[in-house]
């Protein structure tokens, strides 16, 4: 079963205008940011749940295709871009499987909290690096797992599993799989499917925000990534 399925419109709302808006847009901007100018690029939104990653760059003149494993969250994205048409290309596959029909076709890809959703990460990864141009980029946030550790929602920063991420309330409490890697495993990953890193911003907390708390380690991350030329 796919994860999200069962809480997609839930998730969807959080996502719009809920408790999770303030959050995932402020890192889609940053992604952005760390982007610069998308005009004219090609861009793989990985993961791209509702869609509101994928649209922010479409709106600052990116093509984008976005990819989702959830059939739910794709038909509520595909509805939204019908009453706001930005010629987004949502497309249901699961990343670990391949795009196969996209080698080598973009400028760059972008996951907004996505690669922890990824049981298989070094499927998702191999799937972006063959998707992207040679030299063409990948930009992702994802939770820095030193702070996942000093938070104590790991009793070993070292051994890499499997945890529950728990949304919504003490009404409606909804759980998916969190996969928490260490630093080293995923750089190694990295490594493994030909990228390099080249920069690595902390996000710095935000007092208005649940979700970027005023902790000594910063929670998020944002990486750029750059596939080496083959």
């Amino acid at each position: 079963m796919v994860a999200y399925d069962p809480i997609a419109d839930w998730y969807a709302a959080q996502v719009r205008s809920g408790s999770l808006n303030a959050f995932l847009h402020h890192l889609a901007c940053c992604l952005l940011d760390m982007a610069g100018d998308v005009s004219g690029m090609r861009v793989l939104d990985a993961g791209c749940g509702e869609g509101h990653v994928g649209r922010l760059f479409a709106r600052h003149g990116a093509e984008v295709v976005a990819v989702d494993i959830s059939p739910k969250l794709l038909h509520l994205a595909r509805a939204f871009e019908e009453q706001d048409q930005l010629g987004i290309d949502f497309v249901e596959a699961d990343l670990a499987d391949g795009l196969p029909s996209h080698r080598q076709s973009f400028d760059l890809a972008i996951a907004n909290m996505v690669l922890e959703d990824c049981e298989d990460h070094v499927g998702v990864l191999s799937a972006v690096a063959d998707a992207l141009k040679p030299c063409g980029r990948f930009l992702l946030s994802l939770n820095n797992p030193y702070a996942v550790a000093a938070r104590g929602k790991v009793d070993d920063y070292f051994r890499s599993r499997t945890l529950a991420q728990t949304f919504g309330t003490e009404q409606a409490r909804y759980e998916v799989p969190f996969y928490y890697r260490t630093f080293e495993d995923l750089m190694s990953a990295f490594r493994q499917q030909g990228f390099l890193l080249r920069s690595l911003v902390d996000v710095p907390p935000n007092p208005s925000d649940p979700h970027l708390p005023d902790d000594s380690v910063p929670k998020i991350m944002l990486l750029e990534l750059a596939r080496c030329a083959s």
